[in-house]
């Protein structure tokens, strides 16, 4: 059977690699990401066109009873759109609801408003950030860089689904107290949950904030426990970088 050609537009080149950096997203997702003002009906066909012309990969996975999703991510030909998308990394099947998680947590951080003043200006996935770690460098689920006004500076994040017991995040977070270079946004399951990891975080030295995710997806702007300061603030006010 022939590989369907397609005329590939500039939206096109942002959906693989948003695919390619995150390792597997949904059509919700990459609509939040790539193109918020189209309906995720339409940019699901275009994604579907796109799987069939190899630029994609496309799988399905259950999402409860009788139901499923599709996840994408980047296809054979995408090494012809740039060849830092060939032998793409993917999650391992026992990682795929976390992926799943640091995707939508990264459509969520995205999206107009939500952190306030701060305008984030690009994010990197895991899979991309696997292509140049440094070894012996905490790898995070992703990095944001971001402005607020004349400032600007950029985030390790790691997304918590509260699998992890309180040591194992010691151990996570003795990985960034060295970098100072790294400031760690933390999103977690609960407002509990947070302070407790930002309590933690404070005891080590590590610069770090921390947030759940029911903060996040709600009304901006964004509340963080900020372990420099002590407290819970907005995350737009004077933030570390």
């Amino acid at each position: 059977m022939r590989t369907p050609r397609v005329s590939l537009t500039a939206r096109d080149h942002r959906l693989v690699h948003a695919a390619w950096s995150l390792g597997w997203a949904t059509s919700p997702t990459l609509t939040q990401l790539v193109s918020p003002g189209t309906s995720v009906k339409t940019l699901a066909g275009r994604l579907s066109e796109l799987a069939a012309a190899g630029y994609l990969r496309r799988r399905h996975v259950p999402a409860g009873p009788g139901a499923h999703v599709w996840l994408y991510g980047a296809g054979r030909n995408a090494a012809a759109i740039d060849g830092a998308y060939r032998d793409a990394w993917r999650p391992p099947d026992a990682q795929l609801a976390h992926t799943l998680a640091v995707s939508q947590t990264v459509a969520a951080l995205t999206r107009p408003g939500a952190l306030g003043g701060i305008e984030v200006t690009a994010w990197q996935g895991e899979a991309e950030l696997r292509t140049w770690h440094e070894p012996g460098a905490p790898l995070p689920d992703l990095r944001l860089r971001w402005t607020l006004g004349d400032a600007s500076g950029a985030w390790a994040v790691e997304v918590d689904r509260g699998t992890e017991a309180r040591g194992a995040w010691r151990r996570k977070l003795i990985r960034y107290l060295h970098r100072p270079d790294h400031t760690l946004l933390v999103v977690t399951t609960s407002d509990e949950r947070a302070r407790n990891i930002a309590r933690i975080a404070r005891g080590l030295g590590v610069a770090a904030l921390t947030t759940d995710r029911h903060a996040l997806e709600g009304a901006p702007p964004l509340q963080v426990y900020d372990t420099r300061q002590g407290r819970r603030r907005r995350v737009d006010e004077a933030p570390t970088s």
